[in-house]
């Protein structure tokens, strides 16, 4: 074999192995900074522990009729930590939560300070990131609904 077949070679198994490398480094970079709530879409198959399912809807016109409160304020940082402000809709801050996050391939996976643990498969374009993943949103104490949200970076 002559050392350019082999150069070709060689090629197709280090290119690629460079490509996903920056692909995970990239998003983990796209993630950093505050973002803020802009949609949200839950599908919980068994809300209040009971038999019906439910969806909620919200995007950036009917947030805060829906939820009654503001969008929600997340800061992902450098060193692996975040936070996430939740503010009434006179401003108040009523919670506060954190923990550590990473990106494995191409899920978030933030560990809150509590114990809980959440993994979402996370897109970022243009400023904007998709996240979706099942957990339990209706604190039904079953990690059974879908939640597709989307945040903006600011």
């Amino acid at each position: 074999m002559s050392a350019l077949n082999r150069l070709a070679l060689l090629s197709l198994f280090v290119l690629p192995s460079c490509a996903s490398k920056e692909t995970r480094n990239t998003l983990a970079d796209d993630l950093v900074g505050e973002w803020r709530n802009v949609y949200l879409n839950v599908t919980m198959p068994t809300v209040g522990n009971s038999d019906s399912t439910a969806t909620t809807v919200c995007d950036s016109v009917n947030w805060e009729a829906m939820l009654h409160i503001k969008p929600i304020h997340t800061f992902f940082n450098k060193d692996g930590t975040y936070r996430s402000e939740y503010y009434t809709l006179s401003d108040s801050l009523f919670r506060k939560t954190s923990g550590t996050w990473h990106v494995s391939n191409d899920t978030l996976v933030m560990n809150e300070s509590d114990g809980v643990t959440y993994k979402l498969h996370t897109t970022v374009k243009n400023n904007l990131a998709e996240f979706d993943g099942v957990l339990d949103f209706d604190s039904d104490g079953k990690a059974d609904d879908h939640y597709v949200g989307r945040q903006r970076k600011q």
